[in-house]
C-alpha cells in the first residue's frame, strides 16, 4: 500500500521550464472590495511567472499572505513566490513600484514612522527583514 504524507496536493503539469498550474492563468489574483457597496472595485493577477516569455508572464501566482493599505492609497503585498514586493494604487490596482526580494515575502507587510518622521515598509521575506522609507 502506498501512503502518502500530509501536505497540499496540487495539479501541476510539468512542462518544459517548470511546473505549470493546469487550469488557465490567473493562477493568481488580487481583489479590491468597496467596503460600502460590497462590491469588486478592481481585480488584478498578482504575481509573474519569469519561466515563461516576457509578453506572458502576467499570469498571477499563489499567495500566501495578505497585503496593507496606507493612508496615502498604497496598497503592499508581497506574498506571491516570484519574490517581489509591490506597491499599488488603492483606487486602480495598478502597480508604482516593485522590487525583488532575495526570498519570498510570507508574511503581511507592515508599517511603521520611525524617530526621524519618516515612513517604512517592512516585510518578513522567509528569515530576512527587508525595510524600505517611503519618500
Amino acid at each position: 500500500d502506498k501512503v502518502s504524507a500530509p501536505g497540499r496536493a496540487n495539479f501541476d503539469i510539468r512542462m518544459p521550464g517548470g511546473n505549470w498550474p493546469c487550469q488557465k492563468p490567473p493562477w493568481g489574483r488580487l481583489t479590491a472590495v468597496n467596503s460600502s457597496t460590497g462590491d469588486i472595485a478592481w481585480q488584478i493577477p498578482l504575481g509573474i511567472t519569469e519561466q515563461l516569455p516576457a509578453g506572458k508572464q502576467n499570469t498571477g501566482r499563489l499567495a500566501m499572505a495578505g497585503p496593507i493599505v496606507t493612508a496615502g492609497g498604497l496598497v503592499f503585498v508581497a506574498s506571491t513566490d516570484d519574490n517581489r514586493l509591490r506597491a499599488l494604487d488603492v483606487k486602480t490596482g495598478k502597480e508604482l513600484w516593485a522590487t525583488t526580494l532575495e526570498r519570498r515575502g510570507n508574511a503581511n507587510p507592515m508599517t511603521y514612522q520611525g524617530a526621524n518622521g519618516k515612513q517604512y515598509v517592512a516585510i518578513v521575506a522567509t528569515e530576512t527583514l527587508a525595510v524600505y522609507a517611503l519618500p
